[in-house]
């Protein structure tokens, strides 16, 4: 559930000026598997293309008897943005109003997708801890100018519209990647360590990545409303939103591993990389859509 804002302001019989706002707050899902260690289980294995070796490999997340294992993926996401609009109305005929618009639209996608994972000890080994974090959050802002056109209509107490708008301007792409390997493995199981790198966010893709790129975002709506009193009037409408050239976290991942980078990989620290630096960080881009049900 998110809302959306409308603000008019008529300047004369054929021109205003029309400010619009919307906002969908953060939501997330997520899914976790995990596995006991114990005689019977199923051993939880991550797998990866090991560069060292150039074939696929993988690493135990659990591994009877020694020690038990689980892993949550989230991935959580928020829209919002607004746009400025003059609109200019042609004359009307036989209950239709047409209006041309123009002016500027900003559009913001956030989103994160997360893999944590906790590897301890079974007994009657020592209680220990060892849990990895792997987590790309992505950032994209679009500001752009915008066209478009509206059709109006009136039958008696009903009313109704159709709307058609596309921006063109610069898509602004952040993606943020960060992982560690949390352990008191290598403290004789007292105080816990962090080290850089998880299992896909390492040294040698995380940090901030930014660029801008061409973008378009078009958006298609349909509105239909009854007029209650002259001053009220109830409606339902439908939204068709579509944007191009934005990156999302889950496509930013790189499954190319050297794993002799981070201790996460059972390497005792200080790890000596031997072999490729990878994963490399490239920009994975796709569209995203929304549609949206607004009713007031």
């Amino acid at each position: 559930a998110g809302f959306r804002v409308t603000g008019t302001y008529r300047i004369d019989n054929r021109t205003g000026v029309e400010l619009v706002g919307f906002y969908v707050p953060s939501r997330s899902t997520s899914g976790s598997v995990s596995s006991t260690g114990q005689p019977g289980s199923i051993d939880l294995l991550l797998p990866f293309y090991d560069v060292t070796i150039r074939q696929e490999n993988v690493t135990e997340l659990s591994y009877w008897p020694d020690y038990r294992g689980s892993a949550q993926a989230t991935y959580s996401n928020s829209l919002g943005g607004g746009e400025v609009n003059v609109a200019w109305s042609l004359p009307p005929q036989d209950g239709w109003r047409v209006d041309l618009l123009g002016g500027f639209r900003y559009l913001q996608l956030r989103e994160s997708y997360t893999i944590t994972t906790s590897s301890p000890y079974n007994p009657p080994n020592p209680a220990d801890i060892w849990n990895t974090t792997d987590a790309f959050d992505t950032r994209n802002r679009f500001y752009g100018l915008q066209v478009g056109a509206r059709a109006a209509f009136e039958r008696g107490p009903w009313v109704g519209s159709v709307v058609g708008k596309v921006a063109f301007g610069t898509m602004q792409q952040r993606v943020s990647i960060n992982g560690y390997l949390e352990t008191n493995d290598y403290t004789h199981y007292g105080p816990t360590q962090i080290f850089p790198g998880g299992y896909f966010a390492l040294p040698t893709n995380s940090g901030d990545h930014t660029r801008n790129v061409f973008a378009a975002v078009p958006e298609v709506a349909l509105e239909v409303g009854y007029r209650i009193t002259p001053a009220a009037t109830v409606f339902v409408g439908y939204s068709f939103l579509w944007a191009s050239n934005v990156a999302r976290p889950g496509e930013q991942i790189n499954r190319n591993i050297n794993p002799t980078q981070t201790v996460s990989y059972g390497n005792d620290p200080p790890v000596k990389p031997v072999g490729p630096a990878q994963p490399t960080f490239s920009f994975a881009t796709s569209d995203f859509w929304a549609r949206m049900l607004n009713v007031g």
